[in-house]
């Protein structure tokens, strides 16, 4: 473990300060996804269609149209509020000196994108990847759609290692790094 640390940091200190920017912003954006949807509002209720049990369709339908609602965002566009916290932020040039506003709403898009995507896949299959706490499901999910997407926002070379162990210990090695010496808080967790 302490090599593997080792490894990381070694590496990170080749990363840019703008792709370091990028490895941030991912969990923070997946973190604030997890905790403003409409599940975690207090009072938050469901509208439950008509359900016809002979159907499986039906049922199928329904529940679907269940987790929709539940895992929906408060207010309908976690990207612009995500990426309006950030610029009005008061530590956001220290965060982000090196993404502009429009980079950083336009890898947040891409992001979400191809989140939404890959949720509905796990749906169909019947699971989610909600399925973990916030800080475990903003890292892996960060992880996971940096792998995918890492060329979009660029950061082709992240995709481009195999191996999962690693690329979440450079994850995690940059989250140190750029979150340890600065206030907690980069976001609120929701809005009421």
């Amino acid at each position: 473990m302490a090599r593997e640390i080792y490894q990381s940091q070694s590496i990170v200190e080749k990363i840019s300060p703008r792709d370091k920017e990028v490895i941030l912003l991912a969990p923070v954006f997946f973190w604030a996804k997890y905790t403003r949807r409409k599940i975690n509002l207090e009072g938050f209720e469901p509208d439950v269609q008509e359900v016809d049990f002979n159907d499986p369709i039906s049922i199928l339908r329904a529940g679907f149209d269940l987790q929709r609602q539940a895992n929906s965002d408060i207010d309908g566009d976690i990207v612009g509020a995500v990426s309006d916290t950030i610029s009005r932020h008061p530590k956001r040039n220290e965060f982000f000196p090196h993404l502009t506003d429009e980079q950083i709403q336009n890898i947040c898009n891409e992001l979400n994108n191809i989140f939404e995507n890959q949720e509905y896949c796990a749906q169909c299959e019947a699971w989610s990847y909600y399925d973990q706490d916030p800080k475990d499901f903003a890292i892996n999910i960060a992880d996971s759609m940096l792998l995918l997407k890492g060329r979009q926002v660029g950061l082709l070379w992240f995709s481009d290692i195999f191996e999962w162990k690693n690329r979440q210990q450079i994850m995690k090695t940059v989250l140190r790094e750029k979150l340890v010496k600065r206030a907690s808080g980069l976001l609120p967790a929701r809005r009421e």
